[in-house]
């Protein structure tokens, strides 16, 4: 069957080039932010005169490239079982990196609100959002071809399933007639031996009782 194609590229394709993309878009924004997060300096946070949220925003900030760094990391990590979910058609697979993904745009946002007002020269502050907001409108693009294909996978896993099932229910069915017919076939079999065995005895007892 010919598959249905969006902007000339099939479920399949969009989804492995989503993949790839990932993969790229993180590299580019690891290199970018580490310029600008990795020299942050962090001060010390009291608890006696800060609110809870105070507290949070400063550790956001302090730890803002190590947090990145690590988000990015999972993020390659599940963008390469992505690839590997479509190799293997993996519906499980395909969910994970659709969630990860919102999570991982959601707390760039955050950190990103969060840092860049430390940051005095506007160009700076006006790249950083032009490269969040293209990534993020990229990946929603891409999760369209994603979540298509994990509804193709998920279509054809289930209908392997009902196939398989039937299967095992037909051969079920096959080795119980088969067994119904071996025990009939003994039981006649069986009835025909007693039947010649007492005939036998019928004859030999004729015989002596004539003598």
């Amino acid at each position: 069957m010919k598959q249905q194609q969006w902007c000339g590229m099939t479920a399949k394709t969009g989804t492995v080039l989503s993949g790839v993309f990932t993969i790229m878009a993180v590299d580019m924004y690891l290199i970018f932010e580490q310029k600008h997060l990795g020299n942050g300096s962090c001060t010390e946070i009291t608890l006696k005169y800060k609110a809870v949220s105070g507290i949070i925003n400063n550790f956001i900030i302090c730890w803002s490239f190590k947090i990145v760094l690590f988000l990015s990391f999972i993020t390659i990590i599940i963008s390469c079982f992505l690839l590997y979910s479509v190799y293997a058609q993996i519906f499980r697979g395909l969910v994970i990196y659709v969630v990860w993904i919102f999570f991982y745009e959601t707390a760039n946002v955050v950190i990103q609100i969060l840092t860049n007002n430390d940051f005095g020269i506007k160009e700076v502050r006006i790249m950083r959002w032009f490269g969040l907001v293209s990534r993020t409108v990229m990946h929603c693009f891409c999760m369209f071809f994603v979540i298509n294909y994990a509804h193709i996978t998920y279509k054809n896993q289930s209908q392997g399933n009902i196939i398989s099932y039937r299967r095992r229910i037909s051969t079920a069915e096959a080795l119980r007639s088969g067994n119904k017919r071996l025990s009939v076939l003994g039981g006649l079999s069986g009835s025909h031996l007693e039947s010649q065995y007492f005939g036998r005895q019928r004859r030999c007892s004729g015989k002596t009782s004539t003598k």
